[in-house]
């Protein structure tokens, strides 16, 4: 039987995830332990309960898959790095931990601050490593929805079907937590199957800092079993319209976040960033480098380029790269090796192509000849030991677009992860899925659909 997506998540926080998180936040493994085990139903119930509002389900499809493409699944260390308490360098992946806070902010309204206080005093934790935990449960959750809907190859329809049928899991995980912490997302749209809460529902949500055990005793035996959702308040007429003006507001409140954080596309001018800052969720147009000349291989279905002639490149470090002239290495090693050369500012601009790096047809599995040229970027990479950078990943634009989204990204993440296997640290090369967006030739011929598909690197910093 598969796991459910409540298994996945309690997997992945498992032992080695423990023990780095602790040493992050400077508190004890089990503290750390006892602090996710209530944490992660949390997360998963305000996520649901977001699905169920209007066009929640295709927002956190789209997030899923954004957070899929981002590899964070794979560069845990990169948020675990924002929230040390040691350190004081920002998080490769701090705009993934900003989503999380504001994503549970919004669903949990005031409650957000119940749900905060409740756990750090059962798991015997600061207030502020629970919000940190809670924030980077957010973005972990996100990318393991992604890549299931990724190996499912599921569209925004089969998605919403896949969350829908985790309710149960979801809503038993809740009633089960201790002190009745899953009440704080009493009335927040669960449904019909909130009543798994239990005892733990009894409990008024707006009591701040109370522990939902000690307003059960207050309420008495007679709505111990009975959960605070929506279908319950029905059946009490004159709590509707406070009911209605919670759902309201939230929506509001979702609506008004998630539309000052939205970015114009496009346009240079709105889409600057810092060194390693472009490793938010939020997709940036990337328009890659203008294509070198070359030819269509009808066998492969490949673009072959040409990369002129043969020669040696000696990198600092003393590893000498035979390589073409005009290819993908030769304009790295230019750019890295001219101090001349800055990063701009404008994140559509610097842009090359892996010109010798292919897929099998409609999936993200590497060629056997694509691992040479990624060998030859980590290697550039070791050379220049502070320099970054980010994969972006493309399709041409034949089939679904949320589909080759996805294609798109896992093809990124696999080149990523074969730099990594190199001997590269993961907080120095990231990756995202732009799809059929920016094509770079005609979609119209083999000959330009070829060369759509491809991975192109940007440097972030030298």
């Amino acid at each position: 039987m598969s796991q459910t997506l409540l298994e996945l998540v309690q997997n992945y926080f498992g032992g080695d995830t423990v023990r780095q998180t602790s040493t992050a936040l400077g508190e004890n493994e089990s503290g750390i332990g006892t602090a996710l085990r209530s944490i992660i139903p949390l997360v998963l119930g305000g996520l649901f309960a977001r699905s169920q509002q209007p066009g929640g389900s295709s927002e956190l499809f789209g997030m899923a898959n954004q957070a899929h493409s981002s590899g964070i699944l794979g560069n845990l260390s990169s948020l675990l790095g924002g929230m040390s308490v040691n350190s004081s360098a920002p998080a490769t992946d701090g705009g993934l931990l900003n989503r999380g806070a504001e994503m549970l902010r919004s669903v949990f309204g005031s409650h957000y601050t119940t749900a905060v206080e409740g756990v750090s005093q059962q798991a015997g934790v600061r207030t502020s490593t629970t919000s940190s935990l809670m924030n980077m449960a957010v973005p972990v959750v996100l990318g393991l929805l992604g890549k299931h809907a990724a190996d499912n190859h599921l569209d925004a329809n089969g998605f919403s079907s896949y969350l829908s049928s985790q309710k149960g899991s979801i809503m038993g995980a809740l009633g089960s937590l201790p002190g009745g912490l899953g009440t704080v997302l009493s009335g927040l749209g669960l449904g019909a199957a909130a009543t798994g809460l239990g005892n733990a529902a009894s409990a008024t949500a707006h009591n701040v800092g109370n522990t939902v055990s000690a307003a059960a005793n207050r309420t008495g035996d007679a709505v111990r079993n009975t959960a605070r959702d929506v279908e319950t308040t029905a059946a009490t007429p004159s709590r509707w319209p406070w009911l209605l003006l919670l759902l309201a507001g939230l929506a509001a409140l979702f609506y008004f976040m998630r539309n000052c954080n939205k970015e114009p596309e496009n346009t240079a001018a709105a889409t600057t960033e810092t060194p390693m800052a472009d490793t938010t969720m939020a997709a940036a147009p990337a328009p890659a480098a203008a294509a070198a000349t070359g030819r269509y291989d009808e066998a492969s279905g490949n673009y072959i380029y040409d990369t002129g002639s043969n020669a040696d490149i000696t990198l600092p470090d003393g590893t000498v790269l035979n390589v073409g002239s005009n290819s993908f290495e030769s304009r790295l090693f230019n750019f890295l090796n001219d101090a001349n050369q800055t990063v701009s500012d404008d994140k559509t601009q610097g842009w090359m192509s892996l010109d010798r790096v292919y897929f099998n047809t409609a999936k993200s599995t590497l060629t056997a000849e694509s691992q040479a040229q990624l060998k030859n970027l980590a290697a550039i990479l070791k050379a220049f030991p502070n320099a970054t950078v980010k994969l972006g990943g493309y399709t041409d634009n034949k089939g679904a677009a949320d589909m080759n989204l996805t294609l798109s990204a896992d093809r990124a993440n696999a080149a990523r992860k074969a730099v990594m296997d190199s001997g590269i640290d993961a907080s120095r090369v990231t990756a995202e899925g732009y799809g059929q967006e920016h094509p770079i030739a005609t979609n119209d011929t083999p000959e330009g659909r070829a060369q759509n598909r491809r991975v192109d690197v940007r440097v972030t910093k030298k």
